[in-house]
């Protein structure tokens, strides 16, 4: 927040501020108003009473879709004939290939764009607004469309890898944030792994058209890359519509904003109160800037913004940082280049003769997957889920590594498919469950900071990958193969070691429960079983 911005005078907010200070009194009880009372309803009967926010969160999430199809069809396309004519070189025979060193260029290009997109964009979201974020980020997309749509040479097309990775890491920093913000405490997981659904929706629309493409007129490139403007025309009259979000106008200190988009959104439910629901949302954010004047860190100019990323890895921000961004993480170190990305390219690689079908089947199951978690994230637990998924993604690219050591056979290639289907499912498990963590663990003074900071260290996953993995499954590279699975086994078995110690299970908490497991250092492990202060202090008045 600026420095020049006043703390509120007014009669209702100075009431709050009142009573959140009586939270800071060691051992004393917090008052109801931390807790809404529309948190005691059960899932579906909050998806019916809430139905208009539900359908802001999954029209936030329609982007998402743009995410996944952005990305698969980048990864995907350099397997077309046709790209590979317009931007690859001839051989020493005459055929065209793509240079291994460019790939890998494209790649890293993105995945430098994305790191940028979630970095740069973060602190000028919490200035501007979700809502005028989203606006710039289109602008981004439509730039990178604009040069991928006229692109003649593989200079042009890493210019638009760049200013697409941009956009696209400003969707992931930028939805989870956005969604946390929205979405009633006890669906907050579903509506947030609603992001995986969509982009799942994304990726299999992608390798539909690669498909299509490939099995009608493969020297066709344009056709594919022009199908990304449907996405944008899709998603502007949806960035008109949202709502800026009432944590944003609360953490400005302009409380009747904050009060009418409430009200916009959530003013027609039954039996939901504006000012006692917007007076906890004000609460979470006024203990946390107390919080942060107490130790000196009160206003928000740039060298004060600086400052808030260091702070992500101080004291308990650190745990938090953490537990945001390993999930997220996992994904990509599981192997997510290898087996999704540039999944095309190592199916055609290891003798696959419709590389695009397989990689489109994998999108169906993906599309399983998210629908399960959807249903089920919030009931199972999300901890537990990311444990289970990530144990199946070891087991699966233990045996494809097994497989690159023996003599490959049809059996044995359709037991890869098989392989890569398991993988597929709950490597998506764990992608989708990412977001979720990253919208909930963070505090709300350093929300969008963690969140660009999570998503941000996946990307430095991403960008070594994207680098490396092209020159490992490139039989003008190192030609690994299927061995490229051992590499993944390692470092995925490592985080599932951390993921042990640090992710925490925050399903069906609200921010102010958050914040207090994280502030008694209640161990991650242990967290899905506390009762929290406000938890007591339910059962005492009932």
């Amino acid at each position: 927040m600026d420095n020049k911005t006043p703390h509120p005078a007014v009669g209702e907010v100075q009431h709050i501020e009142v009573n959140y200070k009586s939270l800071e009194i060691a051992d004393e009880k917090p008052t109801l108003v931390l807790k809404s009372e529309q948190d005691n309803l059960s899932q579906w009967q909050t998806v019916w009473k809430f139905r208009k926010a539900v359908l802001v969160c999954n029209l936030m999430c329609i982007a998402a879709a743009a995410d996944g199809y952005q990305i698969n069809l980048n990864g995907g396309i350099i397997a077309n004939q046709g790209f590979t004519r317009q931007l690859g070189f001839p051989n020493s025979k005459g055929v065209y290939t793509l240079k291994a060193q460019y790939t890998s260029l494209w790649g890293a290009m993105q995945s430098l764009g994305q790191l940028l997109g979630q970095l740069l964009l973060n602190p000028i979201s919490d200035r501007i607004g979700r809502k005028a974020t989203l606006y710039v980020l289109w602008v981004i997309l439509a730039s990178s469309l604009i040069i991928e749509t006229l692109v003649r040479d593989w200079t042009q097309w890493t210019g638009a890898k760049i200013l697409a990775g941009a956009g696209v890491g400003a969707i992931q920093a930028t939805l989870p944030v956005y969604i946390m913000e929205w979405s009633p405490a006890n669906i907050r997981g579903a509506m947030i792994v609603t992001y995986g659904f969509w982009n799942t929706i994304g990726k299999f629309l992608a390798n539909l058209v690669l498909m299509l493409v490939q099995k009608r007129d493969p020297m066709n490139y344009k056709l594919p890359i022009l199908t990304q403007w449907l996405f944008l025309g899709i998603m502007f009259p949806i960035f008109l519509y949202l709502p800026e979000t009432a944590a944003y106008f609360a953490a400005r200190d302009q409380d009747e904003k904050g009060k009418a988009t409430l009200r916009r959104v959530n003013g027609n439910v039954e039996g939901y109160d504006v000012e006692a629901e917007y007076t906890i949302i004000k609460n979470t954010i006024l203990h946390e800037r107390q919080i942060n004047e107490e130790v000196g860190g009160a206003g928000m100019g740039w060298k004060r913004m600086l400052y808030s990323y260091v702070e992500c890895f101080k004291g308990t921000n650190l745990r938090r940082t953490f537990g945001a961004a390993m999930p997220a993480s996992a994904q990509q170190l599981s192997g997510l280049s290898f087996l999704n990305t540039y999944a095309s390219l190592f199916f055609k690689q290891s003798g696959f003769k419709n590389a695009f079908l397989i990689t489109t089947i994998l999108c169906c199951i993906q599309l399983l997957a998210a629908v399960c978690l959807v249903l089920g994230s919030d009931v199972i637990g999300r901890r537990r889920l990311t444990l289970i998924a990530l144990s199946f993604c070891m087991t699966t690219l233990f045996i494809v590594g097994v497989l690159g050591l023996v003599h490959q056979t049809q059996p044995l290639m359709n037991v890869l498919i098989f392989v890569a289907c398991v993988w597929s499912f709950f490597n998506s498990i764990t992608g989708s469950l990412g977001g979720a963590f990253i919208g909930e663990v963070a505090s709300q003074r350093l929300r969008a900071r963690t969140a660009g900071v999570a998503m941000a260290m996946s990307v430095v996953f991403g960008l070594i990958f994207n680098t490396t993995v092209p020159l490992m499954l490139d039989v003008n590279g190192a030609n690994w193969g299927y061995k490229s699975a051992w590499l993944f086994f390692g470092t995925g078995l490592c985080t599932l070691v951390g993921l042990a110690y640090y992710l925490p299970d925050c399903s069906q908490r609200n921010a102010a429960e958050i914040d207090e497991m994280y502030e008694k250092h209640v161990p991650a492990w242990r967290m899905h079983k506390y009762v929290t202060s406000v938890q007591q202090m339910i059962q005492a008045n009932q």
